[in-house]
């Protein structure tokens, strides 16, 4: 739309007459005016367009708060899932090495046989118990060696009370952990040889 053309003070046919100080005056509102209107058209859609935007971006924030809660909430269930699992993985290995260990086995017994014989009492142990014990064995080797009393927990942990704190190893890098703590340093090979165990 174009801007309305300012009326003419003087004769029409005259281009070149002086214009008034009031029609000058009046010239530049009318200017400003339709370059107002003009401008307030261009952008109307424009200020349109970024409402929407900012509609958009707020939704958009909304969602990401909500999906930022949710996934901080998922990681606490999957925290607790995995210690719930830990538990009650243990728990019946625990239960059975109880009741196993009611059972005894003798080693080195033929029936029949009247001579003098060296028998051995073991305790009846379940395979995942064996697995485990076997994995923790050089650990138990070295602290032996040293003079270290140790028990094993019904998990096959290893235990060692010193100076009244309870010391723990339930996997080769506890069982590191547990005997630097105790002051045993491995030398190269020995650390190899638990690496390798």
């Amino acid at each position: 739309m174009a801007p309305e053309t300012p009326r003419q003070t003087l004769t029409e046919g005259n281009d070149s007459a002086p214009t008034t100080k009031q029609d000058q005056v009046l010239l530049k509102d009318e200017l400003l005016t339709a370059i107002s209107t003009k401008v307030t058209e261009l952008i109307q859609p424009l200020q349109t367009q970024l409402n929407e935007l900012v509609k958009d971006l707020r939704d958009t924030s909304k969602i990401a708060e909500n999906t930022a809660e949710l996934a901080l909430t998922m990681q606490d269930d999957i925290k607790t899932l995995r210690s719930s699992e830990q538990q009650h993985t243990h728990r019946p290995i625990a239960l059975e090495n109880r009741w196993r260990s009611l059972n005894l086995k003798f080693r080195g017994l033929d029936e029949g046989l009247e001579e003098e014989i060296k028998v051995q009492v073991l305790l009846d142990l379940s395979a995942e118990t064996l697995d485990k014990r076997r994995s923790l064995k050089f650990i138990a080797s070295k602290l032996f060696h040293a003079n270290i009393r140790f028990r094993w927990s019904p998990t096959s942990d290893i235990n060692v009370y010193r100076n009244g704190l309870l010391h723990q190893a339930s996997d080769v890098t506890t069982g590191k952990a547990l005997l630097n703590s105790l002051g045993l340093k491995l030398i190269a090979e020995e650390e190899h040889t638990l690496l390798t165990s």
